[in-house]
């Protein structure tokens, strides 16, 4: 399974509310969870895991301590370790990336189809 094949099938079980499980999280796409409304409803999720498909539109910060965090064209904020500094440069301004990140802060992400060293 391809991953946009994987976020389609992601997307619909969480609009139906039948969460995914990811090594014992809940996992939902973007676009459904900001699809929620209820702030009790969506405090539930904290400590879930979302899937980020979007194009990077700037960087914010670079930090030895804090990692790397973006910002991307759906308007959220990022957060990723150190690691993928060089990645995340290489991939640019525009371009396109997958990642996996914490709810509801949106940190602790990875990235998805490249390794980490």
């Amino acid at each position: 399974m391809d991953f946009e094949t994987f976020y389609q099938q992601v997307h619909i079980q969480s609009l139906e509310k039948n969460y995914i499980r990811f090594r014992g999280r809940k996992l939902l796409s973007y676009e459904s969870y900001h699809l929620i409304s209820d702030a009790k409803e969506k405090e539930k999720l904290y400590d879930s895991l979302v899937l980020v498909f979007t194009k990077i539109s700037r960087f914010i910060i670079f930090n030895e301590q804090s990692g790397v965090g973006i910002s991307t064209e759906l308007g959220s904020h990022l957060q990723f370790d150190i690691k993928y500094y060089e990645t995340l440069e290489n991939i640019g301004i525009r371009g396109e990336i997958k990642a996996m990140c914490v709810l509801p802060y949106f940190d602790k992400c990875i990235l998805l189809g490249y390794q980490a060293f």
